[in-house]
């Protein structure tokens, strides 16, 4: 498992929390279309829908290594219109 640092996740739900809105986790299966070219953090693309994968996103290859193609689970919060990734794992295909 790797973590790919901390702060942007938690300062968004901090964010939410205080407007008076308590953010609800989402989880959706999908295809990696596009990654950012220098490393995991920025904007994604999985099966049409853009994720932010921030440096707080736990990233898991249990099933093989995230890139484009990949087949993967991801976990998230809803943040101002932008899907926030806290967790990406690598999945088998069905």
């Amino acid at each position: 498992m790797k973590k790919v640092g901390p702060v942007v996740a938690l300062a968004a739900v901090v964010a939410l929390i205080l407007a008076g809105g308590v953010p609800a986790k989402q989880k959706f299966y999908g295809t990696v279309e596009l990654m950012p070219a220098g490393g995991l953090v920025g904007e994604w693309v999985i099966s049409g829908r853009t994720v932010q994968v921030v440096p707080d996103t736990t990233v898991k290859e249990k099933h093989g290594p995230l890139k484009v193609g990949a087949h993967v689970e991801v976990e998230g919060l809803e943040y101002e219109g932008k899907f926030i990734a806290t967790e990406i794992e690598t999945k088998k295909r069905m």
